[in-house]
């Protein structure tokens, strides 16, 4: 293992700005694509949190009695589509407006409890849901308008469709751009030792004996190139940790499981290292076999 490393070192000390391209070509093309990942996380993740904030408003007339508006909100409980139902009375919702209009004092004046209307405040598990339940709950007797915020929810939902599409895209593509650097770079490593490598062969060196080194390059770029990769997004990570650009809460949705920011930087992390490790694998396995002649 000693002598292969001294071999691969070897190689980079000969061959110094081809190799180093090289490296900074597959180190940037890694950085965008951890980058690319974490845009699709976070976006999935602010849809997460849409949908968890995300309600329909459900006003009644005033001559709706309270017990027939609770005896709904156990209704509504009670559907598996909701996460939760809230009643805002008349005078909570006086109260919220007095909040909101508390520098404009005149409004105040001429506006009383028994003018705002009785709401409940429905929260769906999916924004799929939304449009179906605003449906359902528009024809209810007694119920005088149902709103919800539907064009910021479909714009946002359909923004974030694309980033997701564009994204799986553009992975697949540095996927590519990476495997092919790789087969660049060992190509010119074996029409650059063509003559030692025949050479080799004719005194009685074995394939395997032949190919390893290469082998070994090919992982040792691609490793390389994803572990210095990782630790800029690591630091990315810390840095916009502790400038609080993502406010107090800092976790992220990865599918249904919930976790700190950080732990899924260091995640992402070990993923690209694993996939540099492979793409140099696979690129060097390539190179090997289609470049290699004796």
């Amino acid at each position: 293992m000693t002598k292969i490393f001294e071999n691969i070192i070897s190689t980079i000390k000969k061959e110094k700005l081809l190799s180093i391209s090289n490296l900074l070509a597959m180190t940037v093309t890694f950085i965008v694509l951890g980058l690319f990942i974490e845009v699709i996380i976070y976006s999935q993740t602010a849809l997460k949190m849409l949908e968890q904030q995300a309600q329909i408003t459900v006003f009644f007339k005033d001559d709706v009695p309270e017990e027939r508006i609770m005896e709904l909100r156990a209704q509504f409980q009670g559907d598996g589509r909701i996460l939760d139902v809230t009643y805002v009375s008349k005078e909570d919702a006086f109260e919220i407006f007095k909040e909101i209009n508390k520098d404009e004092p005149v409004l105040l004046e001429s506006i009383s409890a028994n003018i705002l209307p009785a709401s409940l405040e429905v929260k769906s598990k999916n924004l799929s849901s939304l449009d179906e339940l605003a449906e359902e709950y528009q024809v209810i007797d007694g119920v005088e308008e149902v709103k919800y915020f539907e064009d910021v929810i479909e714009r946002f939902r359909y923004w974030s469709s694309v980033i997701y599409v564009v994204g799986i895209v553009t992975l697949f593509t540095l996927f590519v751009i990476s495997y092919s650097v790789i087969i660049v770079t060992l190509r010119t490593t074996i029409n650059n030792k063509g003559i030692e490598l025949e050479i080799l062969k004719l005194v009685g060196a074995t394939d395997r004996y032949v190919k390893k080194p290469l082998m070994y390059q090919g992982i040792f770029f691609g490793g390389l190139s994803a572990l210095i990769a990782s630790l800029f997004l690591i630091l990315g990570s810390v840095f916009t940790r502790l400038l609080g650009v993502f406010g107090a809460d800092p976790d992220i949705y990865l599918a249904s499981l919930k976790m700190d920011s950080l732990v899924f930087s260091v995640l992402l992390s070990v993923v690209l290292l694993l996939s540099g490790i492979l793409l140099g694998y696979l690129g060097s396995l390539t190179a090997v076999k289609k470049y290699l002649k004796y």
